[in-house]
């Protein structure tokens, strides 16, 4: 934790993927190791539609290292990140996940929402632009710059909070974008008062790079286990 402008700072990172996720071979621990390397004061776990590995990266994780209950939910359209949620919402249109996490009282931010290279949002942006309590406008696996402008420029035009989060799908890559929570309370209070800001870097080819080399890891050991159970390869 610093100190700006009087008030204290907290560092998150709101977007890391556990082996949990499809996209990620990261044990629990590494992550929490990760995040502490990086000088983190917290992260979101946020695996695709699961809770699975959360109270497992909080166990890992030092005492004074804040890990977040949540989930990347696939909606019919974009992803959207439901934080200190305690259950997974459903995979549904993006009005009635963002109802689901308000019901658990968590807070509902859209996760890399204008980026063509994955799954954005194109239809009822006016409604989700109400719905919503966040826009990550700082997505480290963008590529392209314009993505991540059109999110923080939907943020702006709409008097959102705008969060960073680095989409981390490796240990190493934590940190990489986070988001600056400025005052105490908790990280949800902080996002409906406003009371944060988006930190860090995008287009991050490399990483895209790596996880499609994992994808095509994990189809060949899949394949293998399918003929020979239980000797595919280790990696």
């Amino acid at each position: 934790m610093t100190a700006s402008d009087g008030a204290a700072t907290r560092r998150y990172d709101l977007q890391v993927h556990t082996d949990a996720s499809p996209c990620s071979r990261a044990p629990p621990e590494r992550v929490a190791a990760a995040a502490v390397d990086a000088g983190l004061d917290g992260i979101a776990v946020t695996d695709h539609d699961t809770l699975a590995n959360v109270e497992a990266v909080r166990n890992a994780a030092p005492d004074d290292l804040e890990v977040i209950s949540a989930v990347e939910v696939t909606t019919t359209q974009g992803h959207l990140l439901a934080l200190e949620v305690a259950e997974t919402p459903p995979r549904a249109d993006p009005m009635a996940v963002v109802d689901h996490v308000h019901r658990q009282g968590g807070v509902a931010v859209l996760s890399h929402p204008f980026d063509a290279l994955r799954q954005s949002y194109g239809t009822d942006l006016e409604a989700l632009a109400v719905a919503v309590d966040g826009v990550e406008a700082v997505n480290s696996r963008c590529v392209c710059r314009r993505f991540n402008e059109r999110a923080a420029a939907f943020a702006t035009a709409n008097d959102l909070p705008a969060t960073g989060g680095s989409d981390a799908h490796f240990p190493m890559e934590l940190g990489r974008a986070h988001t600056v929570v400025k005052g105490g309370g908790t990280l949800a209070d902080a996002l409906r008062d406003g009371r944060v800001r988006p930190g860090g870097r995008g287009r991050y080819l490399s990483g895209h790079v790596a996880t499609k080399l994992h994808q095509g890891l994990a189809l060949s050991d899949r394949a293998v286990d399918a003929i020979a159970p239980g000797r595919a390869p280790p990696r």
